[in-house]
């Protein structure tokens, strides 16, 4: 295998500096050979070959009994100082593995106390999947670095794949009095990424004397190479006199490799980087030049734990060092992801739908697997009818739906490739929803607390007498009241220019809820909304009474809306300056309010559409007896629309004719009923000029035949008349 350095790795070495926290420094300059007999600075303390040897000015650590080679030997150095104080002791060296060791590994490297007890071990071990926390799954062709207090075993472990034939340099120390370890790999600083040990070391304190190696028949077939070492008490010192801290951009050393795999089937591809600050570099996936969510996070492997087509591509990887702000990007790895040979699966089942009568419903069904893929829909588990259409994508639309014109009912479907076809789809019931009939007062209860709709997407049918004359809106649309015996509501066509109810129709509409200028409607739509429709059910039918209302009646807003869309009636009313007034009349949409009172002043509205004929060109008078329409509301004005001009009743009312008697001393009138249009009332006075006041609060006698009883009796002579309120 090739051989690769990093760029980072000085060639030559500085002249070392006096400074007294530097220990020692070992550059191996001996003649290739056993290392303990060609100097005094060494020393073996285990092992009887002769064997720790020394070859380019570097140590070789091998197992014994290993291949290629067999060593025994494990060798220290002293250090000259420190030898009775506790010191936390650094150790720097640069490592390049050329055979793995075995999975669970061993330390090669630790200080020693004496040339008996060892601490602050470095261990390489390979990928061992298990269930504690320091075994790990490396990738293959890499190993790991670890370390330990004191135990045998790794405590912690660096979390970077290393690379074979490459430097790599450790930093390692031990500290005697909190009695642990700690690891960098390519630190700039002692503030980079680093695994402290937590095992116990068991024992008193102990003073550090020594660096030393190991070389031992656990390690496997493992070899590597050790160089430019260095031992000081302090991290600085330690490590600049083995590694260069000007900045260089990382390197990929092992590049990414694609693959090709089935849509579903899990894969992965990674890299492997070195460079400066090694445990701090990110990792960022790109494929085809934008970046990918890696679901590892900041990782060198990139994994596709259920691959689709969309996963295809070419991919990259940039590290990048956030230290430095230097970075490399890897080559281009091809990924293909495709569908294995098989029929298709469906991955979305096709949903029962309800839509209104003559609306459209679509169905859809999803599947994957090789393509093309083919969708054949039935219906009633046989062809489909003429309203629906397959767009051969899985998606089916069917128009004018309806109980009776084969539309409604059930759709299944079909989905298959060149390879066969998926068991058939799950059944989808095609149904009409038919818009619930309710009373006008209902519709009215569907309000915020601005009276406002509150649902304008369910339909409803309602049913009542049309109360307006003539339409009070432009020609395309089609703007009426109708009443039930409930309540009122205004019914608005968009595009009704063929719906021209007449007064006294019966008419039965379903459409939807809307406010217009804050009066509630009940809208149809036809062209957009086919099941919004409207029909006469009958003609000529009686209209609703009007309820006579005070002037006073918009005092109270509840009050209003009660009885708001229904026929009302002022009565004695006063045009005062608007008499005279001539109504317009255009084809624009436009309503005209006049202000008009009763004989106490009281002001009440009322309003006229221009686009009514009835009422356009008509001459407002001075005084009506009474004036009906509905109670309508734009926006903040209550009006009475008056849609017909003799819904202005000018005309004095007929006579009413009064019987008397007197039986038992009380006083008893009667009275043939008048067809009167409104209420009115008894009132009396003790002489013929007045004033008249009710006989009794609240008596309204309406268009029937009566009779009062006067509770006062006949002390006095009493005189009756009937009025209007």
């Amino acid at each position: 295998m090739k051989k690769i350095l990093l760029t980072i790795l000085s060639s030559s070495l500085a002249l070392l500096s006096a400074r007294a926290d530097l220990i020692w420094y070992e550059g191996f300059n001996y003649p290739d050979g056993q290392i303990i007999t060609n100097t005094t600075n060494w020393a073996r303390h285990s092992g009887t070959g002769n064997d720790a040897l020394v070859k380019n000015h570097k140590l070789e650590v091998a197992a014994t009994g290993g291949v290629p080679v067999t060593r025994s030997d494990d060798i220290h150095r002293n250090f000259p100082t420190f030898t009775n104080t506790l010191t936390q002791i650094y150790a720097s060296f640069t490592v390049n593995v050329t055979n793995f060791p075995n999975a669970n590994g061993t330390y090669f490297a630790h200080f020693l106390n004496g040339s008996s007890t060892f601490y602050g071990k470095v261990f390489a071990l390979t990928g061992n999947p298990g269930t504690s926390a320091t075994n790990f799954t490396g990738l293959p062709g890499t190993f790991r670095l670890g370390t330990s207090g004191a135990l045998n075993a790794p405590n912690k472990i660096f979390p970077v794949d290393l690379a074979t034939n490459t430097d790599y340099q450790v930093v390692i120390t031990y500290d005697p009095i909190n009695q642990d370890s700690q690891l960098w790999l390519n630190p700039l600083s002692s503030g980079d990424a680093s695994v402290t040990s937590g095992d116990t070391v068991t024992g008193t304190q102990q003073i550090l004397q020594s660096f030393g190696t190991r070389q031992a028949s656990s390690f496997g077939n493992f070899f590597c190479t050790i160089s430019n070492m260095a031992t000081a008490t302090t991290f600085d010192e330690a490590a600049t006199n083995v590694w260069s801290r000007t900045p260089v951009a990382p390197t990929i050393v092992y590049q990414p490799k694609g693959f090709s795999n089935f849509v579903g089937v899990a894969g992965s591809m990674s890299a492997v980087a070195n460079g400066q600050s090694l445990g701090n570099l990110t990792y960022q996936w790109l494929q085809n030049g934008a970046p990918y969510s890696n679901p590892n996070g900041n990782s060198n492997v990139l994994s596709f734990p259920s691959p689709a087509l969309s996963d295809t591509g070419d991919y990259t990887l940039v590290v990048g060092n956030p230290t430095t702000g230097l970075s490399a990007t890897s080559a281009v790895a091809h990924v293909s992801i495709t569908f294995a040979p098989i029929p298709p699966t469906i991955t979305q089942q096709p949903t029962n739908t309800a839509v209104y009568s003559f609306q459209t419903a679509t169905l859809h069904v999803a599947a994957t697997g090789p393509g093309p893929i083919f969708y054949a829909w039935s219906y009633n588990s046989g062809p489909l009818g003429a309203n629906a259409a397959d767009d051969g994508a899985g998606n089916l639309t069917i128009t004018d739906v309806e109980t009776n014109n084969g539309t409604a009912g059930t759709y299944s479907c079909i989905v298959s490739n060149q390879y066969g076809a998926a068991p058939v789809s799950s059944n989808a019931v095609v149904s009409v929803i038919i818009p619930p009939a309710v009373s006008i007062a209902f519709l009215r209860s569907l309000v915020d607390t601005n009276y406002l709709a509150t649902n304008s997407t369910t339909l409803y049918q309602a049913t009542g007498t049309v109360t307006t004359f003539t339409n009070a809106t432009t020609g395309n649309t089609a703007s009426y009241y109708i009443q039930d015996g409930t309540a009122g509501v205004n019914i608005f066509v968009t595009g009704g220019q063929t719906f021209r109810p007449n007064q006294g129709d019966v008419v039965t509409f379903i459409g939807f809820q809307s406010s217009f200028q804050a009066n509630l409607e009940l809208e149809a739509d036809p062209v957009n909304n086919p099941t919004t429709t409207y029909s006469i059910i009958a003609t000529n039918a009686p209209l609703p009474a009007p309820k006579v209302i005070p002037y006073s009646l918009t005092n109270s807003r509840p009050a209003t809306e009660a009885i708001m869309g229904s026929l009302v009636m002022l009565t004695n009313v006063y045009f005062g300056t608007n008499a005279g007034a001539v109504l317009s009349t255009n084809t624009a949409q436009n309503v005209t309010a006049y202000v008009v009172t009763n004989a106490s002043g009281q002001p009440f509205t009322l309003s006229f559409a221009s686009v009514d004929l009835d009422t356009g060109l008509q001459t407002l008078p001075s005084f009506a007896w009474t004036v009906s329409g509905p109670l309508v509301r734009s926006n903040n004005l209550v009006s009475v629309l008056v849609t017909r001009f003799a819904d202005i009743v000018t005309d004095a009312p007929p006579a009413v004719t009064l019987g008397t008697s007197h039986p038992g001393g009380s006083s008893t009138l009667t009275w043939t009923a008048v067809p009167y249009s409104y209420a009115y009332s008894v009132l009396a006075a003790t002489t013929v000029t007045g004033p008249y006041t009710p006989i009794a609060s609240g008596l309204v006698f309406t268009n029937s035949l009566g009779s009062y009883t006067d509770p006062n009796g006949s002390a006095a002579t009493k005189f009756y008349k009937v009025s209007s309120p």
